[in-house]
């Protein structure tokens, strides 16, 4: 399977893509491997290597930051730089790079943005083995095995691995605090004008939600950000149209009474004209649209700090906050959709690879190295000290004021390029500390404990106790690795039942399908996919991830 796809992928390859990257190449990546000599990692002279980066609107190689850095590498390295950037926009990241992979002609270094793709190529020599090189990278191994499940995520069963991934230091503090990026958000001058209190039911969602329909008959009070119902799902405890980890083992949302009641109360609200007719397909420009005239008042999820940046740019008096899920009382408190920001993260989302035909593959692993580095982490982070951030009193990096207090700490740091400013990532884009994202974050209206909070709405649950009860097993779910015939017969089960259920779940939402006929949708779930053998698949493979860690 791997190999017909990368056939596959090799002749779209040719066909789109033919001299469009060839600056990119490595002009020795036609080379045989280097000798010894070539694999040196001595002092002096330069090392020339191309690596592939997303871009995010700026080159990186005009930051200040950026400059600093290099000056900071060729000392450490003892030895001079010289790289050749291929950028690639991070819009176009992931189909060009799979382009360029199928090649077979990449750059010395190649940020892969997927890990899919990543594990479609590795171990098939499109990647140098990194494994040979461990004792290399000593601050990339300190801080994997830091992380929870890290080694397993960094490293195969069988010892090997292919690439060093993206590596995040925590916004929070271990065991506190909790990361909720999607919470509700409320029209609040309009309902406090009402008298309506933010609901912390769906009992009470749904009253307020009528009062609104009465007080303005043209409205549609409800809408939702993506087309997505997750808060009714996570009231409820279940994750909706997905596979999940329970706690126990892996279930399928779609077969679980939840799930339905989820469905059933979102359709009393279509009935009702409480929710958008127009949920379905609203971008994110017509929910804000409609929030602002106040056709929508209430949206069940919304990106965290909109709710902030939309008060901050109001002209007519609109006041916006944002709140917690509200609960149903039958399941206790609602599941929130948290994001785990409290220890190291292996982040699976980026890795580094190598090309094997690369010279001075030794040097080049001890620089991947380097930018695992304390130093380098805050350096390509917050900046430089006394330039961009200062130190508190506890001897953590804070940001000036003029970046912390301007209307767009984003932009503004990209006078200086550091990689929390809005278009810079400087370096090799391998690691961050997310702690700077905190620290320069404005202050978000919003609920906490039935008060409201103008605070940065990430640090608005800074001494709750984490993990809690609005934190849904998922988050602390096993990692698992599936084999190649494991992921086809996935994909091939589950990408109809998939198609199907997202059509149904429309239609009992919007009335065009009774829930009179839900078994009968139980049953067209079955006979559209296997998915029992999916789940078993599922949980094979947690019973492997058990054995490897010893339970």
């Amino acid at each position: 399977m791997k190999h017909r796809l990368k056939f596959t992928s090799l002749l779209l390859a040719v066909t789109l893509l033919i001299g469009v990257m060839l600056t990119a190449c490595n002009s020795d990546s036609k080379t045989e491997k280097n000798t010894e000599a070539e694999d040196s990692t001595q002092t002096g002279g330069t090392l020339s290597f191309s690596v592939t980066l997303p871009s995010f609107g700026a080159k990186i190689e005009d930051s200040m930051v950026h400059k600093e850095w290099l000056k900071q590498m060729e000392s450490l390295m003892g030895m001079k730089l010289d790289i050749k950037y291929n950028y690639i926009p991070i819009n176009e990241y992931s189909d060009k790079s799979k382009l360029l992979l199928a090649s077979g002609e990449t750059t010395d270094l190649l940020m892969i943005m997927s890990k899919d793709i990543y594990r479609q190529y590795e171990g098939d020599d499109s990647f140098l083995d990194l494994s040979e090189y461990k004792e290399s990278l000593p601050n990339y191994m300190n801080l994997v095995n830091q992380a929870p499940n890290g080694d397993i995520k960094a490293i195969r069963e069988d010892g090997k691995f292919y690439g060093l991934w993206n590596i995040d230091l925590p916004r929070q503090v271990k065991d506190k605090g909790m990361g909720v990026y999607t919470p509700a958000t409320y029209r609040y001058d309009i309902l406090e004008k009402n008298g309506i209190a933010i609901p912390k039911t769906l009992d009470e969602l749904y009253s307020a939600a009528k009062k609104l329909k009465e007080l303005y008959p043209q409205s549609y009070p409800i809408n939702t950000s993506g087309n997505s119902f997750d808060p009714l799902f996570l009231a409820n405890h279940t994750n909706g149209p997905n596979i999940y980890w329970n706690g126990q083992k892996y279930v399928y949302g779609p077969t679980e009474e939840s799930y339905k009641e989820a469905l059933q109360f979102a359709n009393k609200l279509f009935a009702e004209k409480l929710l958008d007719p127009e949920v379905f397909s609203d971008n994110g420009d017509a929910i804000k649209k409609k929030a602002m005239s106040g056709t929508n008042m209430i949206l069940l999820q919304n990106w965290f700090n909109f709710a902030g940046d939309w008060n901050r740019t109001a002209t007519g008096g609109e006041k916006f906050a944002i709140s917690l899920f509200p609960d149903n009382p039958k399941y206790g408190t609602a599941w929130q959709s948290i994001v785990d920001f409290n220890s190291v993260g292996v982040s699976q989302d980026a890795v580094m690879v190598v090309n094997p035909k690369a010279k001075n593959v030794k040097a080049l692993v001890k620089l991947l190295d380097l930018q695992y580095k304390p130093e380098i982490i805050e350096l390509v982070t917050w900046g430089i000290e006394g330039t961009t951030f200062t130190r508190d009193s506890n001897g953590k990096p804070t940001f000036i004021d003029s970046i912390k207090k301007a209307s767009n700490p984003w932009t503004e740091g990209d006078k200086y390029g550091m990689r929390s400013s809005s278009s810079y990532r400087p370096g090799l884009q391998m690691a961050i500390d997310t702690w700077a994202f905190v620290d320069f974050a404005p202050n978000d209206p919003g609920f906490v404990d039935g008060k409201l909070n103008e605070k940065p709405w990430e640090t608005a649950f800074a001494d709750m106790p984490y993990p809690n009860d609005y934190t849904p097993p998922w988050i602390k779910e096993p990692f698992l690795d599936f084999t190649d015939d494991e992921k086809e017969q996935i994909t091939s089960d589950m990408s109809p039942i998939k198609t199907y259920v997202a059509e149904m779940q429309n239609k009992f939402i919007n009335g065009k399908e009774s829930f009179d006929n839900w078994s009968a949708f139980q049953d067209k779930i079955k006979k559209t996919g296997d998915l029992d053998k999916v789940l078993q698949i599922y949980n094979d493979a947690l019973k492997r991830y058990q054995e490897r860690i010893g339970k």
